[in-house]
């Protein structure tokens, strides 16, 4: 069926969830998506009817709406973030993903040790600006501390999410691109180019809004960095926090 110069029929909409964990880039895709004038983009809407006392099947049936766009429209892809422990009934969504065929975008992050810095800086930012992602250079966050016991603790919570994430998304058996952070923060164009692919549309210049919050060098951002770094000595994690990524383009 031909597209109509300028609009899609309902059959033509490419409907998406990226699912993704925290501090994986997602706001900032989210936002860059929101300035491309044939996609439709939508922040956590899960977590504020959760928030609201809203019941799975509040929603499933917003979703549900949500993923039904009108007979002819100028969107020519619809779609939403969520995490999963903001999702009410997993069973119940992953039915009604793979009944309205959504594409699925999965966010991750490799470097799990500069996730949960990013976790940390985050609530720090939050409790001081009521953000959870700098929009305000003025608000930038100084060096911390870091507690090892709690850097212990979320370094944990971050491989279980990552492990159930990404079963949930292997159960899908959905069409999936998956992003890195570390792409997205390298390779911003090349990565966007694929998401247009796969959300069939065209390719449009595109901004985001947020800002890189915590620097890339932990030096930076971390005052007991050594002190940090030795726990994981000779682990796997050792390597991650002497990571440095480079913008392209630098």
């Amino acid at each position: 069926m031909s597209k109509i110069a300028g609009f899609y029929l309902r059959s033509q909409v490419t409907p998406y969830v990226i699912l993704f964990i925290e501090r994986d880039g997602s706001t900032y895709l989210s936002s860059l998506l929101m300035s491309h004038p044939e996609i439709e983009a939508v922040y956590e809407r899960f977590a504020v009817l959760k928030q609201k006392g809203a019941s799975a099947q509040e929603q499933l049936a917003w979703a549900r709406a949500f993923f039904t766009p009108p007979l002819v429209g100028r969107k020519g892809a619809v779609g939403f973030k969520t995490k999963l422990v903001d999702v009410l009934d997993l069973d119940g969504f992953a039915h009604l993903l793979r009944q309205k065929g959504c594409r699925v975008i999965q966010m991750q992050r490799r470097n799990r040790v500069k996730a949960v810095i990013s976790r940390i800086n985050a609530r720090r930012l939050h409790d001081r600006s009521g953000t959870w992602n700098l929009y305000k250079e003025e608000d930038r966050m100084p060096p911390m501390t870091v507690d090892l016991q709690e850097f212990a603790q979320f370094l944990k919570e971050r491989e279980d999410a990552d492990n159930q994430l990404n079963e949930y998304v292997r159960q899908l058996a959905l069409p999936t691109l998956l992003i890195t952070y570390e792409e997205l923060m390298t390779g911003r164009d090349a990565v966007l180019s694929k998401v247009f692919d796969f959300l069939n549309v065209p390719h449009r210049p595109v901004e985001g809004k947020t800002l890189k919050h915590t620097s890339d060098n932990l030096r930076d951002v971390v005052l007991n960095f050594d002190e940090l770094r030795a726990c994981y000595a000779n682990t796997p994690y050792e390597g991650m926090f002497d990571e440095v990524l480079v913008p392209a383009g630098v």
